[in-house]
């Protein structure tokens, strides 16, 4: 009876530490996924000009156009909204997703990507002379004393 009570012991023990050194490999797993995805997920923005007062300033790629600039007030369930609606059209020969910040002047910045998301049968890009035109929401009341439009290759 002895001898039982001490080999449960012992299992037990040895379960115990399987348990712990099972945590410590999981908790150092997920640190480094973690971490490797504020280290590659989180790219550089760009910048808005310097020296930049007022109106709208523009910093676009070679491989874009913009097409179609626009921003107006608008109804929503909350209240009015300030709404900013860009067209980019891709003039490279490749496709590409092109990456689109908004800085306002006395705001914080908005950005989102040509195309937002995947559509069916196309791929996650504008094709070569393709023009796509996306509204973008911001919580403002009032219109903006000038804004700068960054637009860069998505490195996606």
């Amino acid at each position: 009876m002895r001898y039982d009570l001490w080999r449960l012991c012992i299992e037990h023990k040895e379960k115990e530490g399987d348990w712990k050194v099972r945590m410590v490999k999981t908790a150092m797993f997920l640190g480094l996924i973690v971490g490797m995805g504020i280290f590659l997920g989180i790219p550089a923005p760009g910048q808005p000009p310097e020296n930049w007062t007022e109106g709208i300033a523009y910093d676009v790629v070679a491989s874009a156009k913009i097409t179609k600039i626009s921003f107006y007030m608008g109804k929503t369930e909350a209240g009015p909204m300030l709404f900013y609606e860009i067209g980019i059209q891709n003039v490279s020969e490749k496709a590409t997703r092109f990456k689109l910040t908004i800085y306002p002047l006395d705001g914080d910045p908005v950005a989102g990507y040509y195309p937002l998301m995947e559509r069916k049968g196309k791929p996650l890009a504008l094709e070569p002379k393709e023009d796509m035109v996306l509204k973008w929401p911001v919580f403002a009341k009032e219109f903006p004393k000038g804004f700068a439009l960054v637009v860069k290759e998505s490195e996606e």
